[in-house]
């Protein structure tokens, strides 16, 4: 497989710094593929641990794809560069990372931040799926 050949628009998707991004795109436009080349280039250019960045899908699928998407690509830059002991880390990191669905996310919040709203609830450590 060759390298890959990124649009104007999914190479400031990877390259942006200093900010959010919301990648938005049809089905199989490479959204993920973005994303992760995304994360790679922060965990290699800018030694960003990966549980410092968080990863937002909609589905527990697509989440699932691309922890696994990351995964395989910190194991080809572990490849090319064998002594590099933060790319070794990652893959540990790697369990602990906010790569998840958005409703995952936001229980999170709550669940984590409850007491911080002071409104006591019938909230139950439930999940519908």
């Amino acid at each position: 497989m060759g390298e890959v050949k990124w649009t104007s628009e999914q190479m400031l998707a990877i390259k942006e710094k200093g900010e959010n991004i919301l990648v938005a795109a049809a089905a199989g436009s490479g959204k993920t593929a973005v994303l992760v080349e995304r994360i790679i280039n922060k965990i290699i250019n800018e030694k960003i641990d990966i549980d410092k960045i968080l990863v937002v899908t909609f589905t527990k699928a697509a989440a699932s794809e691309m922890r696994g998407r990351i995964l395989e690509a910190i194991y080809k830059e572990i490849e090319k560069n064998p002594k590099d002991t933060h790319l070794g880390q990652q893959v540990t990191l790697l369990s602990k990372a906010n790569i998840c669905t958005i409703d995952a996310f936001c229980l999170d919040i709550v669940k984590n931040n409850f007491f911080e709203i002071r409104y006591i609830s019938k909230f139950k450590n439930s999940r519908r799926h």
